[in-house]
């Protein structure tokens, strides 16, 4: 009896009690979650964004497929990480973009930013978010025709452009804040339109436990009171800063991202206050209406450099064994 149950027990490391979170199942929660933005896109500027968002799931997957071939690399494609960063890409651009810019942005996120890196969690920018801002800088004239939503495809300027200036009051030109919140009379990029399904996105990822809420909470709250001390705290200034460009988005879907974000609890809380800070910074200081982008590859590259500042030590050590190694270097 006793040999039975002997034979039965199988001694292994831990650990012990398995949950099936694979890296395909993540992404599959964040397609999911992106699904009500997309929707929203969809209602407001019509079935092209579906071509965007089509282009840059297959321009993604399809690079990073040939990629890992030409470099006899293991073929990743089914943790489907690349189809959610053709997704976000797609949703980040205008529906007046040109294709080719969705196909331009795709093949610098997949190769340039990801798989040059090294691959999936070696990448120490967010592709999406990475390729937006090169398009941004090298492609301004063809990714910035803003138009209003409906079929007559009226162009108009995006909200951010009417808080600029210097100005600490809030222009008639830009739209209400239920407009704001739901979506309705302003232009702007495909996917950021209705914060409202944003953050029923943000709400599902939080449930399924993907993303920390701190993350996307802080940063937003963050660049409010900035926005508020600058404005001597209007509130309707604050609220229309906080609900206009991709700010939510961005706060959402890309400053949660796991290879490129900081990884400690107080990291966390760093980097999202930090990017906050950053993106009031750059819209205030320099009237930039993208500064989301840049703030987050800021802290994207400061990440580790956080982190090694917030690692717990190892139980039984004063310090950690590397930080003791780093100072006796120095000295």
């Amino acid at each position: 009896m006793r040999m039975e149950m002997k034979e039965k027990l199988r001694v292994g490391p831990s650990p012990h009690i398995r949950v099936p979170r694979t890296t395909a199942w993540v992404m599959n929660q964040v397609l999911i979650a992106l699904m009500p933005p997309t929707a929203a896109a969809v209602y407001f500027f019509g079935w092209k964004v579906l071509l965007l968002v089509a282009l840059g799931i297959v321009t993604s997957v399809g690079s990073e497929y040939l990629y890992q071939k030409l470099t006899y690399k293991k073929i990743t494609i089914n943790d489907k990480s690349a189809m959610v960063t053709g997704v976000l890409l797609g949703l980040s651009l205008p529906v007046t973009a040109p294709w080719w810019t969705v196909v331009i942005g795709s093949l610098f996120a997949i190769i340039v930013v990801k798989q040059m890196a090294g691959g999936i969690g070696r990448n120490r920018f967010n592709p999406a978010l990475a390729a937006r801002v090169m398009l941004k800088v090298f492609f301004t004239p063809w990714i910035t025709s803003w138009v209003l939503p409906g079929p007559d495809a009226v162009s108009a300027a995006t909200p951010l452009e009417y808080l600029g200036n210097g100005t600490k009051t809030v222009a008639e030109a830009v739209p209400g804040i239920s407009d704001l919140f739901f979506g309705f009379n302003l232009g702007g990029n495909a996917g950021e339109t209705s914060k409202a399904l944003i953050l029923v996105g943000m709400i599902y990822l939080i449930a399924r436990r993907i993303i920390h809420p701190k993350i996307p909470l802080l940063y937003i709250l963050t660049a409010m009171v900035v926005t508020g001390f600058y404005s001597g705290f209007n509130l309707e200034f604050m609220a229309s800063h906080a609900l206009s460009g991709t700010l939510f988005f961005a706060a959402v879907f890309m400053a949660t991202d796991y290879s490129s974000g900081a990884l400690t609890p107080e990291g966390k809380t760093v980097f999202a206050i930090g990017a906050g800070l950053l993106t009031a910074f750059f819209r205030i200081a320099f009237d930039y209406p993208g500064g989301v982008g840049f703030a987050i590859l800021i802290m994207n590259a400061l990440a580790p450099y956080i982190d090694q500042k917030f690692m717990p030590r190892i139980y039984g050590h004063k310090e950690r064994p590397d930080v003791k190694f780093n100072r006796q270097k120095r000295q």
